[in-house]
Parts: C-alpha cells; structure tokens; sequence
C-alpha cells in the first residue's frame, strides 16, 4: 500500500487558508512505525507529499523517503521527480546518482505542472520532452515504475491516451486513482483492461476512488479478462485518503476472499518485494 509522507502543512488554498491534514501527515521514522503498528500494516511503499511549493517534494522529503526506508525493515519507498523546466536541476540530481535498492517508484503528478501541460504529448515542448523522456529511460534501465496521479484538469485520463499509445511499452506504468473522478473511472476502466489485453505493463490502485469503482473494475476483469485481477493493488493514499474507508471499500467488495488476497497484499509483494535491476 502506498502512502504519504512529509508534512502538507498549511496553504492559501482556493481563496482561504487551509491545513487539511494536521494530526494526520507522517513525517518522521516515528511516525511511519506508528502509523504500521496502529494499522496492522506488515510493508509500505512511501513517497513524498507534493506541495504548492515545487522544491518542497525534492529538498525534504525524497529524504526523508530514503531515512525510512533505511531505518524501517518493510518500508519501501518511491521519489518525486518532475520534467518541469523549472526543477530540473532538482531531478537531475536523482538521474544522475545512485538509487538505494529499496526505492521501487518515480512519482509524478501532471496536477502540479503548467495549466494546460498534461499527459497528453502534444501539450509538451521540446524540453518538457526531453525530460520526460530521459525519466522514461531511466526507470527502463532500473525497473522502476513511474507512479502517474490521475484525476481532474491536467491529469485527466484521456489526456493519457496518447502518452500510453507514446510511451506505454518502454516502461512500467502504475495509474493511480484510477480516473479519480466517476467519470475519470468511466473513461479509465475499459481502456485499463484493453491496455493489459494488448501487452501494456500497467498497474492501477484502488484508492481514493469513487466507491463503485473498484468493484466495477474487478467485475468487469473476472468477465473479459482475469489475468488483469493481478494489476490491481490496495492503497491508502494517506493522509489524502483515510485508511479505514479505503480498506472497507475493497474488503466490503462481494467477490472470493483469494481475489481481495490479491489486491491487498500478492500483487504489491510481486512487484515491490523482487530484486530490482
């Protein structure tokens, strides 16, 4: 299951001042046991919080991934990395050095880019390109998967579309969310199951969904194509998400135990607990 971690803190969000997740934010080696202990979490897989503040993810808290990870038996962990122009310098940094062997994920957002650069290729230039690009082949060469928040505005996944028909075949693709919307879900679930028909490496979670979704999607692949039922993975999404809603809404799921087995613990251990290249 992934989560967050580092402090969101507080912000002038949509026209007033906001802390949403006080009391709520893991932001310590502490914390993160704490937090396991408390959930009956065996492994994690952890990434930074992402900030109004673009140099926030990279300065404090890709460090703080690799602190707990380090200093955490079953943590494993996930940096943010970004094409944006104006932190490249800060990603750089990442592609040029040497990864600790339990960093598994490279996390972006299109939600923190430029209004109107999406997924989408065609919204890109030269340079955003680039970037991406040499994002794709580093996670190639050292199997990672590139962890993609998809939703509303520049992450919507039709904007997808096109970057999948791109790229989709050079690297490990984990779609998280699911759409994030009821339509994003409506627009996500059929062609997440023709991607894996036609051979693509994806990966989807099941959090912070629409409570329909995850059963629909399950459905829909005992149906047209079980093999998919080893694509799909728990996640919290904390402090976005809460825990406990998150768990009920795919142990509440009127399927076979083994199937719920799957998503909440096999296919994470599969692609996370492997030696990495």
């Amino acid at each position: 299951m992934h989560t967050h971690i580092g402090k969101f803190g507080k912000w002038f969000l949509k026209g007033h001042e906001m802390e949403p997740f006080k009391n709520r934010e893991i932001d310590s080696v502490e914390s993160l046991r704490t937090f396991m202990k408390e959930k009956g979490i065996d492994y994690i897989i952890v990434m930074p919080h992402y900030t109004p503040d673009q140099k926030k993810p990279f300065v404090e808290y890709n460090p703080l991934v690799i602190e707990c990870i380090s200093k955490v038996e079953n943590a494993y962990g996930g940096l943010w990395i970004s094409p944006r122009e104006d932190v490249w310098h800060l990603s750089e940094k990442i592609l040029d050095g040497e990864l600790p062997p339990k960093i598994k994920v490279l996390k972006i957002s299109p939600d923190s880019w430029p209004k109107g650069v999406s997924m989408d290729p065609g919204s890109w230039n030269e340079t955003f390109r680039k970037n991406f690009e040499e994002i794709i082949d580093f996670a190639r060469k050292h199997n990672l998967i590139i962890h993609s928040h998809t939703g509303s505005g520049n992450s919507d996944i039709m904007d997808y579309v096109p970057f999948v028909e791109t790229y989709g075949k050079k690297v490990k693709l984990h779609f998280v969310h699911m759409g994030g919307s009821a339509g994003g879900h409506f627009a996500f679930i059929p062609r997440f199951i023709e991607w894996l028909k036609d051979g693509y490496d994806f990966y989807c979670d099941t959090s912070f969904c629409r409570g329909f979704a995850p059963y629909l999607l399950v459905r829909k692949l005992l149906e047209e194509y079980p093999k998919g039922l080893s694509r799909i993975m728990f996640a919290s999404d904390n402090p976005w998400g809460l825990w406990e809603s998150e768990f009920w809404r795919v142990e509440g799921m009127p399927v076979e135990d083994d199937v719920k087995e799957k998503i909440f613990y096999h296919n994470a251990a599969k692609v996370y607990l492997g030696e990495r290249k």
